[in-house]
């Protein structure tokens, strides 16, 4: 499984039901930590690494950790190195987490920078 292959699990979770759009950040976060249930937790930790998501919300900052080393979803910075950081606006984490744009298209159009190169050959 590739690094999109997982982020396209994380944003199309498997239940049918038209769930409500999420509003801030923390019911952002509540989403794909809901949809990193419905992965099978070997097949995260074969995948591995830790993704630090640094999202921008008008003159701030905040973060939040997808962590599948230990196959888990939280806010703020890991403890260690992350082994990518992805830094972008709300609104377009939120576009990447609901779905309506994939993660090439964001990073194709220059509207999410990236550090680090877990796994390199892999899509982001």
């Amino acid at each position: 499984m590739t690094n999109g292959t997982l982020l396209h699990t994380l944003r199309h979770p498997r239940s049918g039901a038209n769930h409500s759009e999420p509003s801030d950040k923390n019911e952002l976060v509540a989403k794909i930590r809901t949809q990193l249930a419905s992965v099978k937790p070997e097949t995260a930790r074969a995948l591995g690494g830790v993704f630090l998501f640094n999202i921008i919300k008008e003159q701030s900052v905040y973060s939040w950790t997808l962590d599948l080393n230990k196959v888990m979803v939280y806010e703020g910075e890991p403890d260690d190195d992350p082994d990518t950081t992805f830094t972008l606006n709300e609104h377009t984490f939120k576009q990447l987490v609901l779905g309506r744009e994939a993660a090439r298209t964001v990073l194709q159009a220059g509207r999410c920078s990236v550090t680090g190169g877990h796994h390199e050959g892999h899509e982001t």
